[in-house]
């Protein structure tokens, strides 16, 4: 769950999301910058307006008959008589250099250029004392005069700074919506992914031969190129059978013609010749007779699931073995403990626990011992013989293919070979030893089965 949740750096899920984080964020921050600098362009717009009505009254009561500018009646905002009030007015004659200012620019003095005329301009002195200026040189009764008008540029800066953390928290809200969003929107866009990856998961365990079901078109091309696979793999796995089993079928002829003239030679008196014929035909009979065997075997993914009953495969067995020649006249001891069940097909299953056990019962005495057991995943399966046992030197041999350590004891050496092969296919082991009662011990290790 985690894992789904958290994919790694080569995710395309992660790449999307990292672009779309990246955009949404983006997005934002540019908006909120662009947002913030319309809203101060358009407050220092607001304030130019008034600036611009109150240079039309103040400019209306500038008396010039006086050669230091004054004018006729005070204007009727109160700020404009109150030290650092927030607005300010100065008017300056040109030709005597007068200066008249209003009471709120206490001892400050505005220096204006001449190209500010009409224009707003931002002005600040050593004690940052910032204003938003607006200059415009007249004349009245043939006298010129420069007439200047300001306010504090602070409120507009405060208001900037409190709109900016609002924006702010509200983008915030809005990338974690337009991100949550455009998760949900990924995780249904790849839907189809997730299902194909379950179509994929239901051939790995047998239960359909192709993906089934509806896809969209973007994906249905990999879906018929998958299916074609399948069908093109189970058409060679088919043919290899029927090749295997042709040349299976092809070579009991010429093996039986063999016998015959093994026989002909033996009544002819040529003994030795026969033997060694026999013993060819034999060979290749046997040869032939594992290559099918280990053909017949399940090939295994590591995603195939299987489920086998451990203890149901060794009963059967064991029953088997008792009917035969060598399994009739021995005592058998099974002690099973919870029935495991395996992760190996059930032929699969039959043909391992057949080969160890029959092995087992061609150089007992008199017992044999079975037992069943789990060991944390695993499944045990011990098989213990009364026998006359291998040297410890010899041990590490077995399982060869055609290993044989005692000529004299009917075999191909084979049966022990196909038992590796079989455990290499479903993830288990093997393993030999001196056994407790003088024989051979087998150890066979199988996965459980996943549930």
């Amino acid at each position: 769950m985690i894992r789904r949740w958290l994919p790694n750096r080569r995710s395309i899920a992660l790449r999307l999301m990292g672009l779309a984080v990246v955009m949404v964020v983006g997005s934002l921050i540019l908006s909120g910058i662009i947002l913030q600098a319309l809203f101060v362009a358009n407050l220092e717009a607001s304030v130019k307006r008034d600036l611009e009505a109150a240079m039309t009254r103040l400019i209306a009561v500038i008396d010039p008959s006086t050669s230091t500018p004054s004018i006729s009646a005070p204007l009727p905002d109160p700020r404009y008589e109150t030290p650092l009030g927030g607005r300010y007015w100065q008017i300056e004659a040109l030709d005597t250099k007068g200066v008249a200012r209003s009471r709120s620019l206490f001892d400050q003095q505005l220096d204006v250029a001449p190209q500010a005329n009409g224009s707003i301009v931002h002005w600040t002195n050593k004690d940052r004392f910032h204003l938003i200026l607006l200059s415009r040189d007249i004349t009245i009764d043939g006298r010129p005069y420069r007439v200047t008008l300001g306010e504090d540029h602070d409120p507009i800066h405060q208001a900037s700074q409190a709109y900016g953390w609002d924006i702010g928290r509200l983008f915030a809200l809005m990338a974690i919506a337009i991100v949550g969003a455009s998760w949900a929107q990924l995780q249904l866009g790849l839907a189809p992914l997730n299902r194909l990856r379950s179509a994929v998961d239901d051939v790995r365990l047998g239960s359909v031969g192709r993906l089934e079901g509806a896809f969209p078109s973007e994906i249905e091309p990999l879906v018929s190129e998958v299916n074609a696979l399948l069908s093109e793999r189970e058409e060679l796995a088919q043919r290899g059978r029927r090749r295997a089993s042709d040349l299976a079928h092809g070579l009991k002829t010429p093996l039986a013609a063999l016998h015959g003239i093994a026989m002909r030679l033996r009544d002819k008196g040529q003994g030795d010749e026969a033997t060694v014929l026999d013993d060819l035909a034999h060979e290749m009979s046997t040869r032939v007779d594992y290559q099918m065997r280990l053909a017949s075997l399940r090939t295994r993914t590591g995603e195939h699931r299987e489920s086998s009953s451990l203890n149901t495969a060794v009963l059967r067995t064991v029953a088997v073995l008792r009917k035969t020649q060598d399994g009739e006249n021995l005592h058998w001891m099974a002690q099973l403990g919870d029935d495991p069940d395996v992760d190996i097909h059930r032929q699969d299953l039959m043909e391992l626990i057949g080969v160890t056990l029959e092995n087992a019962s061609k150089w007992a005495h008199a017992s044999i011992a079975v037992s069943t057991a789990t060991a944390g995943a695993m499944a045990l399966l011990t098989i213990e013989d009364d026998g006359p046992g291998i040297p410890d030197e010899l041990i590490k041999k077995l399982g060869g293919r055609g290993m044989r350590l005692d000529q004299n004891v009917p075999g191909t050496g084979l049966g022990l070979a196909i038992a590796g092969e079989i455990l290499d296919i479903n993830g288990g082991a093997i393993a030999y030893s001196a056994g407790e009662r003088g024989g051979l011990k087998v150890e066979v290790r199988l996965p459980l089965a996943r549930r």
